[in-house]
């Protein structure tokens, strides 16, 4: 054995961000080849000069490996298939771990789970590791030591609770088999970022009965354009009428100003076109890479989508994903079936605290006003501002919220290992920070987005092979594991407590 190891270190499509999280990620690499020779171990940086932004640049790259042991370093938002189809070229037999910087500023931890997405759908093992203080060796050594030493670093995760299902909740499960049947998804662009989370239409067919559109982000765009002036002012002003807070300014290039909110209402009113003309019943929009070079962003949009007060609203909600992730859509519709008709979120699992099992759940933006206080008749509390300038060159607002409705909580997810679909789930509950612990929390953790604070009754980063939990209000972990049996797949609970142990 040459006891050499291969690290890779994947980023994203676009220079700005990566200039700036490899400001950080640099001394964070020379940290852990330290920890690699002081293992006896050899450090071989596979691209030293600039992180992989391409598939083809990953491709590339990952034949300068020869190493008995492979780590992709992954210290900010990186592109899934950046890792995926690179790593599918080496051998099988060779240890792989994907290490992941878990600091607040860059959610290098998403892009772990984004990756693993990926590399369990397609049957590559993987062990992982995140890692926050890069400084204190001794924090991540015993792991990064087993997986040199044995080929595998496991963390020890605690046994998990027995989920008990009664004819009850499967009574219910087959209830929303039935209604999920016939119905219609459309999904409008491809993956989005090179993600890891479409399913096929053959795949939404076999399992659910479900048939699924696509469609080109230009005939979205080409819709929205098509939209009345006077029916995005209505849109906008419902939204003033309701209490949402607009941050607007005049200055395009820093500020959220009125033509993109307007623009984002006409997308708002296409996608209602859209529902009506092909007979959606729920929806997935792609928002990044493609749209936001030319469009502002879509988050507020699909917000308020996933709304019951929204303009031209029905009373219910129109489940949309944002990211164009088909497991989300999927999991939010049959979460919204299982519990009545309640809004379902979509989050990113972004940073957490393990010793006070503390969850930040974080995404762009599309988190529905309704999780502000758990309200339908009000959309106070809820926010939009200008999305972040390097990621997002046309602007466009978000949809913001800080949730601060208590009790417990469900997320879950439909995901695939080795090319089957499983469901995993489990429960925890909102934890509401004060407006001081709040810009806390914000301070290094993009406060402009919504912040949904979970305390968890797993330590499900080391298990989920997603970036995208689901989350409803109330316990449906029964119900969910019930449906699974309904569906005939594999269900997977994380938890190893009840959320009434966690206080």
């Amino acid at each position: 054995m040459s006891k050499i190891v291969d690290l890779y270190i994947p980023l994203d499509a676009r220079e700005a961000p990566n200039r700036e999280v490899m400001a950080v990620a640099k001394p964070q690499i020379e940290q852990i080849k330290k920890v690699i020779e002081g293992l006896g171990w050899q450090p071989h940086v596979l691209n030293p000069d600039k992180p992989v932004s391409s598939v083809a640049e990953g491709l590339e790259v990952i034949r300068k490996a020869k190493g008995d042991r492979f780590i992709n370093f992954l210290p900010g938002w990186a592109y899934p298939d950046f890792t995926v189809s690179p790593m599918w070229q080496l051998p099988q037999e060779t240890p792989k771990l994907l290490l992941g910087s878990s600091i607040p500023d860059f959610p290098g931890a998403v892009g772990l789970l984004a990756a693993a997405a990926g590399t369990e759908h397609v049957g590559i093992r993987t062990s992982r590791l995140f890692v926050e203080n890069f400084e204190d060796a001794d924090s991540y050594r015993d792991a990064l030591k087993a997986f040199l030493n044995e080929g595998r670093y496991e963390f020890d995760y605690p046994k998990t609770i027995d989920v008990q299902v009664t004819e009850v909740h499967r009574e219910k499960a087959r209830e929303v088999k039935q209604k999920l049947a016939g119905m219609v998804y459309g999904t409008v662009g491809p993956r989005s970022m090179e993600m890891w989370n479409k399913i096929s239409e053959a795949d939404f067919l076999r399992y659910f009965g479900i048939a699924k559109l696509g469609f080109d982000g230009l005939r979205l765009a080409k819709m929205a354009e098509r939209i009345p002036e006077d029916r995005a002012q209505k849109a906008f002003d419902f939204l003033v009428k309701n209490k949402m807070r607009l941050d607007m300014g005049t200055d395009p290039a820093t500020e959220l100003t009125k033509d993109m909110v307007l623009f984002q209402m006409k997308v708002y009113c296409a996608m209602l076109d859209l529902k009506k003309q092909f007979g959606l019943d729920f929806a997935g929009v792609q928002d990044q890479l493609d749209w936001i070079e030319h469009y502002p962003a879509t988050d507020l949009t699909v917000g308020l989508l996933n709304n019951r007060l929204r303009p031209e609203g029905d009373g219910g909600t129109f489940v949309t994903a944002t990211e164009a992730d088909d497991g989300a859509a999927l999991t939010m519709q049959t979460l919204k079936l299982l519990t009545g008709g309640e809004p379902a979120g979509f989050n990113d699992l972004r940073y957490w605290q393990a010793d006070k099992m503390l969850y930040w759940f974080v995404n762009s933006g599309a988190l529905a006003p309704y999780f502000a206080g758990g309200r339908d008749d009000s959309l106070e509390g809820a926010w939009s501002e200008r999305q972040t300038p390097m990621y997002f060159k046309a602007g466009g607002g978000t949809c913001s919220v800080v949730v601060r409705k208590p009790g417990p909580v469900t997320w879950a997810r439909f995901s695939y290992r080795d090319h089957q679909l499983y469901l995993c789930a489990g429960r925890g509950k909102t934890d509401i920070p004060d407006e001081q612990e709040w810009l806390r929390r914000t301070e290094r953790c993009s406060r402009d987005w919504p912040q949904w604070y979970l305390k968890l009754c797993g330590r499900i980063e080391m298990k989920v092979n997603t970036n995208h939990p689901m989350t409803v209000f109330g316990d449906y972990l029964a119900d969910l594991k019930a449906l699974a049996e309904a569906l005939d797949i594999p269900f997977e609970c994380y938890d190893f407590m009840t959320p009434e142990e966690l206080d």
